[in-house]
């Protein structure tokens, strides 16, 4: 496959401009919804999703990473995907019903019941999505994938929002699920030509594959769900559901910046033959990230009082702390996600596994400590500690893999770490001057503040050490190119 590393670049942007739209609609949509809907509404929908998270288990091999990891699939491999991808949605979706009196009872709460049956009607949609879809991660084609998660978005957005005005209960999140479900299943089938039939023909190469990728996404669950158990069992649905939406706004830079990225890398990475390479390409992702979403994950951290305040209200008060030591795992958890993705690229998922169990081994024992002393900002508690432990560790295997220098590493990340300092403490000193004013005033001028405090330290950094290539000079080479187009437009108006 020719010039990978120009088609992946491309890819990156569309991805990028994918997750943001998507994730633009989706944000707007729960301060929305956080306005028409109480944080009862939220936690109850977590409830039941959460368990069908633990169902999704049964089937999460992640078969989509072995089809694209094999350069040689075909038809045999994508259609007993697809089967596959059957048979344990439409189990899922049996279990949910079965286990829905069951789960109220556990929670002591008798309308998860009635949500966990209209839960099951999604999986067994989702059940059918068509495999071809993966063709277009594979093949590089990312524009066709923007239009899927766009169009997808939108049209739930319309139905959800609707929804919460007329009926102003949990139920209008769970017609936004059902709905986004439907419109993937058709939408899967109309910008894909494939038409996959029944098979079982590539079980046991699949399997050989992705039994360790089944390990990581159990520990995946764990990692990023397991808390919501403990807290809705001790707390109940209103303690979850501030827990719900702090982790979704906290979690930006991780889920909506830095997932997008990984979906284009993973192809990327494993198209590339030369270590060399790879190692060069691992650095200057490195860098990017931490130059470009470090900022957005501290930024929130630094802004979470007047941003709830603003636009969360009062009755979500009690999310301020929790967001702030979420934003900050968020942060930190995006900076990783690259060691995962090059380590699963290169053939190597058990050294995923191996760096999860590390994780939880941390993480739980923490996480019953903090919860029960602290309550659910204790959650965030357990997961900064939980990092501070792995990321050495993390760090030192990709050093190992790649073979690049520590110098080099330090040298990509100095610069950023140093500005996120700069602008955070800026931030703290600044909204202390302004306690008593308007939230959203507060809001604005912390966020402009920090924005130019970043700014500054980085390019002064920059320059100060002879503005070597690297993310920096990526970065304003982006932008001189944007203006630069947008200039030639003006000129021909």
């Amino acid at each position: 496959m020719k010039n990978i590393g120009g088609r992946v670049g491309v890819g990156i942007i569309w991805m990028i401009g994918a997750r943001l739209a998507d994730r633009a609609i989706g944000i707007i949509s729960t301060l929305i919804l956080a306005r028409l809907l109480v944080p009862d509404d939220f936690g109850l929908v977590a409830m039941a999703t959460a368990i069908g998270a633990i169902l999704d288990l049964l089937g999460a091999f992640s078969f989509d990473l072995a089809l694209i990891q094999n350069k040689d699939a075909g038809r045999k491999q994508y259609d007993t995907v697809w089967t596959f991808n059957v048979i344990f949605g439409v189990v899922c979706g049996l279990f949910l019903i079965a286990l829905a009196v069951p789960a109220a009872g556990f929670y002591k709460e008798p309308r998860l019941a009635g949500v966990m049956y209209m839960l099951s009607l999604s999986y067994f949609l989702n059940a059918f999505t068509n495999v071809g879809l993966v063709s277009f991660r594979k093949e590089l084609n990312f524009d066709k994938e923007f239009q899927y998660i766009f169009y997808r978005r939108v049209i739930t957005f319309v139905v959800t929002i609707g929804a919460a005005f007329v009926l102003r209960s949990h139920w209008a999140l769970l017609w936004g699920m059902t709905v986004g479900r439907a419109v993937s299943l058709v939408m899967s089938y109309t910008m894909s030509s494939y038409r996959p039939r029944f098979s079982l023909a590539a079980s046991a190469e699949l399997f050989g594959f992705s039994k360790w990728l089944l390990i990581n996404n159990i520990l995946f669950f764990l990692l990023h769900r397991g808390c919501t158990f403990v807290i809705g069992r001790i707390s109940g649905a209103a303690a979850l559901g501030i827990y719900t939406i702090s982790y979704e706004i906290s979690s930006l830079p991780s889920t909506e910046l830095v997932a997008p990225i990984n979906r284009v890398m993973f192809p990327g990475f494993s198209n590339m033959r030369d270590a060399d390479q790879i190692s060069q390409a691992y650095l200057k992702l490195f860098g990017l990230v931490m130059l470009t979403i470090l900022p957005i994950g501290i930024g929130i951290a630094a802004v979470a009082d007047p941003l709830v305040a603003t636009v969360l209200g009062d009755k979500w008060l009690a999310a301020i702390p929790v967001i702030q030591l979420l934003a900050i795992h968020g942060a930190i958890g995006a900076t990783q996600g690259n060691n995962g993705v090059v380590w699963l690229a290169l053939g190597h998922p058990r050294v995923t596994t191996t760096v999860a169990v590390l994780f939880l081994i941390i993480l739980f024992p923490a996480l019953y400590f903090f919860m029960y002393t602290y309550g659910v900002i204790g959650v965030g508690l357990a997961y900064i500690l939980a990092h501070i432990v792995t990321v050495p560790y993390s760090m030192i295997v990709s050093k190992r893999m790649l073979k690049f220098s520590w110098a080099s590493f330090f040298g990509t990340v100095w610069r950023p770490t140093l500005a996120v300092l700069a602008m955070y403490a800026v931030v703290y000193y600044l909204d202390a001057q302004l306690v008593g004013q308007a939230s959203l005033l507060r809001l604005l001028i912390d966020t402009c503040a920090g924005a130019l405090a970043y700014i500054a330290v980085v390019l002064a950094s920059w320059r100060a050490v002879g503005s070597p290539d690297g993310a920096e000079q990526f970065v304003m080479a982006q932008v001189s190119k944007a203006w630069t187009s947008f200039a030639r437009k003006r000129s021909k108006v």
